[in-house]
């Protein structure tokens, strides 16, 4: 072989080590951030969870509206996660359902079917910050309290206490504002059952738009997994409130995984 091939040669193997020297290197991981990510991590069943819920809504003047049904996450083959909503009573409601799944990359994907709908839609954009079935829940607060994976960076506050409970405090910042009706969130974890049991949720010109709550003396735990039995967003804006009472928790029980699929919405949801 001439030495003007092996020359050649001899670059187009060094191509690829040079680039991966000039591939930038992750950003190195806060631990203190850390800390509370695993803690969170930890209360993320391996396979999957059903719980069941009652959804009680009230306005302004203290009229409300109620449903009931099941609140199912699931692990999928590829690893990543989906949640859904599946409403049961009353009868004008039942089959409705809410499909958020996890994406490489962006914002999760949301699919909401009704039997007015007939076939799922997909929620994108300022839609996420819509209201859930008429909720002070928006698409976007309930996956983040099934902690589905969004486009975010975190920043590690001081550690506090909420109702006599250590906590951490963790900040979240959007990084996707199309994805988001938020500026920020402040998410307070229950050091000794990882559960946020506080959230607020900030608007535009830094407004608190919406607090969440719930009683960290009060949780249902199965294979150690735990989740409070009430939980209570409030519209600080609209001076309205959701409470959530969850009446059973399952954990890493047989779940079909082909009910998690956009294709299924409306089959499996009884």
């Amino acid at each position: 072989m001439s030495r003007h091939c092996l020359l050649a040669w001899a670059l187009v193997l060094l191509l690829p080590t040079a680039a991966a020297a000039e591939a930038p290197a992750p950003a190195p991981v806060d631990p203190a951030v850390k800390e509370v990510r695993d803690c969170l991590r930890r209360n993320i069943p391996k396979k999957s969870s059903v719980q069941t819920v009652h959804f009680t809504s009230t306005d302004r003047i203290g009229g409300q509206r109620e449903f009931r049904g099941k609140i199912l996450g699931m692990r999928v083959a590829d690893g990543s996660r989906r949640a859904k909503i599946c409403i049961s009573q009353p009868p004008e409601m039942r089959g409705s359902e809410v499909l958020s799944m996890e994406t490489p990359d962006g914002a999760p994907d949301t699919f909401l079917y009704t039997t007015e709908l007939r076939k799922p839609k997909r929620i994108t954009g300022e839609g996420v910050g819509g209201s859930l079935f008429g909720t002070d829940f928006t698409y976007e607060d309930m996956q983040r309290w099934q902690q589905l994976n969004r486009p975010e960076r975190h920043a590690r506050m001081p550690d506090a206490e909420v109702d006599g409970r250590p906590v951490y405090v963790m900040e979240t910042v959007p990084t996707d504002e199309a994805q988001s009706a938020y500026t920020k969130v402040l998410s307070y974890v229950d050091k000794k059952t990882c559960v946020v049991i506080k959230s607020e949720s900030f608007e535009s010109g830094d407004r608190l738009r919406r607090v969440m709550t719930s009683k960290p003396d009060q949780m249902l735990e199965d294979h150690g997994i735990f989740a409070p039995t009430e939980v209570v967003m409030r519209d600080v804006r609209d001076e309205t409130s959701t409470t959530v009472v969850v009446e059973d928790l399952q954990v890493d029980a047989d779940t079909d995984e082909r009910s998690f699929q956009v294709s299924a919405l409306g089959r499996h949801c009884r």
